[in-house]
């Protein structure tokens, strides 16, 4: 049996053995046919199980499970816990109705009250859940029964829809024990056994799921492995079969064999704040100057493989609101930055940019930083790990300058400009006027298609002169699998979904 949304994802991909050192011939077919093995550059980060970690996306869609998910062609909604739902005339009310023979991998019904305790998480500040400001505009949550509710709106929700799919449903008796990994408890189909942090992550079948003929495989291993090398070797040795987030290159080079598939899903910005209170980016003339001496292209080129999309937004190109000139008005031009320090007075400015400790993050920071010492700056790498760079963002302490990794390309310009980090209120540039505050409003509040548009496009112009976070470049991310099991789809947000992986 096929499921809901593997009929609506259906990025068919294809996945394998696991790696067992020392282990040869039948023995290793044997427990091939039982595990896949999957590697990842980022560990898992249970305590953030809303907030989207990549560390988190190869097994949070495996051991969770979301009201609803968006098809990733369409953006219409797919629903996975709910059985039926209704929207007003009026847009102020959801009925949902949730599926009846959902269990915890306690052995607990899911009923509507842990969509209400979800949903109260999701909206708490400290959960830093992304698009927790639309779970704010949810004014009344009224249970009807176990399986039955209604909500009701402040105003009109378009992004409810976004909210549910990126808002994984947990268990309301363990939630508070999930940060050692020892309760990491879901709906989903696979359980969270086992967790060796920077190390591995196992998950197993859970047999009591609903659906007897789900995770046809027994097991899921998760290596985390960081080093791009060491990655590439585990795929052509068969020691792995599934590579998350793979960089451009290495995906070019996989996409000429016929062993393995190549997937482009989800996707990232990759952006390039700059603290508006701390010198010398408190100059909106310097901000400006870095905007110009960055050549994008160059960075789409060698660390994307010309894959991404050169751009100073934010926003999905074509789009109600993208603006080619805008997204392009910061093209490289190092002769225009060195004449806007000298405007600004600045000279040879020394500054830190904080990143992740990751590989595609660290080529990123090779070009910004021969970029900007070529016209005068004096550029040094705080080079991050992503738990603390996660946290290090919440707080705002990120330094004068900092690379980002946003995975959230896709979502409409209404949800993007209060869910991204770099951006949303709160931001670690520490930018807030009340021009910028009433532009996003206008933006919220639009409607129909041709205002939206308006709105976005003079949100986009002040945001573009103002220079205080502007993106590098948007890009897809790439997983490499093998050619030995089918039926893996992925999320709308680019977890693996592994409910209807069995092996040829």
């Amino acid at each position: 049996m096929k499921h809901t949304i593997a009929r609506h994802l259906r990025n068919t991909v294809l996945v394998g053995a696991t790696a067992l050192s020392g282990v040869l011939g039948a023995t290793i077919m044997a427990y091939a046919q039982e595990t896949i093995t999957v590697v990842n550059a980022s560990d898992a980060q249970p305590s953030n199980v809303m907030p989207g970690r990549a560390g988190n996306f190869p097994w949070i869609r495996n051991v969770f499970e979301t009201v609803f998910d968006l098809d990733p062609v369409t953006y219409e909604p797919v629903p996975v816990l709910a059985s039926d739902w209704t929207v007003s005339d009026d847009g102020l009310t959801m009925t949902l109705t949730l599926h009846d023979d959902v269990t915890f991998h306690t052995g607990r019904a899911l009923t509507t009250d842990d969509i209400r305790y979800t949903i109260e998480v999701a909206r708490n500040p400290e959960t830093a859940h992304q698009l927790g400001f639309i779970a704010e505009q949810i004014e009344e949550i009224e249970i009807l029964s176990d399986t039955e509710m209604v909500l009701h709106f402040s105003r009109p929700l378009s992004n409810i829809y976004e909210f549910f799919a990126r808002t994984v449903v947990v268990d309301q008796e363990t939630y508070d024990q999930r940060s050692d990994g020892s309760q990491v408890i879901g709906t989903g189909p696979y359980t969270f056994a086992e967790w060796s942090p920077g190390a591995r992550i196992r998950l197993e079948r859970y047999e009591d799921y609903r659906d007897p003929e789900a995770a046809a495989i027994e097991s899921v291993d998760i290596a985390i492995i960081n080093d791009p090398t060491a990655t590439i070797s585990a795929l052509r040795s068969n020691r792995a079969q599934v590579a998350m987030q793979v960089s451009p290159n290495d995906g070019l080079e996989f996409s000429n064999s016929p062993m393995f598939n190549v997937v482009p899903t989800g996707g990232a910005q990759i952006p390039l704040g700059l603290n508006v209170e701390m010198p010398p980016f408190d100059n909106k003339l310097v901000r400006q100057a870095i905007g110009y001496a960055i050549d994008r292209e160059r960075i789409n080129q060698q660390v994307h493989d010309g894959l991404g999309t050169p751009t100073a937004l934010f926003w999905a190109p074509g789009s109600p609101g993208y603006n080619e000139t805008l997204a392009n008005h910061y093209s490289y031009n190092p002769d225009r930055a060195r004449e806007l320090l000298a405007e600004a007075g600045v000279e040879n400015p020394a500054i830190t940019i904080a990143l992740h400790a990751l590989p595609g993050q660290r080529a990123v920071f090779e070009i910004v930083q021969n970029n900007l010492r070529d016209v005068g700056f004096d550029v040094q790498a705080d080079i991050v790990d992503t738990p603390t760079f996660g946290q290090r963002q919440i707080a705002g302490e990120l330094g004068p300058a900092f690379i980002q990794l946003q995975g959230m390309v896709g979502l409409s310009v209404p949800t993007l400009i209060s869910s991204v980090p770099g951006i949303r209120q709160d931001n670690p540039s520490h930018f807030w006027t009340e021009e910028y505050a009433a532009l996003r409003e206008d933006v919220e509040n639009a409607v129909g298609t041709d205002e939206l548009a308006a709105a976005v496009e003079a949100l986009s112009e002040y945001m573009i002169d103002e220079a205080f976070n502007l993106v590098l470049v948007q890009s897809p991310s790439l997983y490499v699998t093998s050619t030995d099991v089918e039926g893996v789809t992925f999320a709308s947000t680019g977890a693996l979904v592994l409910i209807d992986a069995e092996f040829n």
